[in-house]
């Protein structure tokens, strides 16, 4: 029997879907899948580096005065406010609250100075805090085809506390 010209046209035709279905099944599925994975980790990337800075913003003050007149003093792990709380209250708010502060590593480093904590340097001493989350806790799809360990940021910034002053008690009140 003899096939005619648009009988050929549709097998070829038929052909062609199946080749274009097993393209699309083992190349750009994949590919897709791959974007997607590095769009998470680029995503957490930057909550990172963002909750690494707020962090240091906080060490930076070094302490605060309340309205009062009283000092709160900075600390690494201890008080509020803190280092460590804030890197973990901004990693939520940036978008990965399953994280539990058992999964966030914060280092908190003086370069220059020898006080051990924000409250006792002095203004411009340099310090540096690095936050460390698995991004096995943060992926969405675990297909390995990106399969980094950690992700990680690390922000040098210097004491920015005040110079030393007092509150006249002859201030007017309101």
């Amino acid at each position: 029997m003899m096939l005619t010209h648009q009988q050929k046209f549709l097998r070829r035709a038929g052909v062609a879907t199946v080749e274009a279905a097993v393209v699309l099944t083992f190349l750009v599925v994949p590919l897709m899948i791959g974007v997607w994975e590095i769009g998470r980790l680029v995503y957490a990337q930057q909550v990172v580096a963002t909750a690494a800075r707020e962090g240091a913003r906080v060490a930076a003050q070094g302490r605060t005065v309340n309205s009062d007149g009283t000092l709160t003093l900075i600390s690494i792990s201890t008080g509020t406010p803190n280092v460590k709380d804030t890197v973990f209250q901004s990693l939520a708010t940036g978008g990965l609250p399953t994280l539990v502060k058992a999964d966030v590593n914060t280092t908190f480093t003086f370069i220059t100075g020898s006080a051990t904590e924000p409250y006792q340097a002095q203004k411009n001493d340099r310090f540096r805090v690095t936050v460390t989350i698995p991004f096995a806790k943060v992926r969405w799809v675990s297909l390995g085809i990106v399969n980094p360990t950690d992700v990680y940021y690390q922000v040098d910034w210097q004491m920015l506390n005040d110079d030393p002053f007092t509150i006249s008690p002859d201030l007017p009140t309101w």
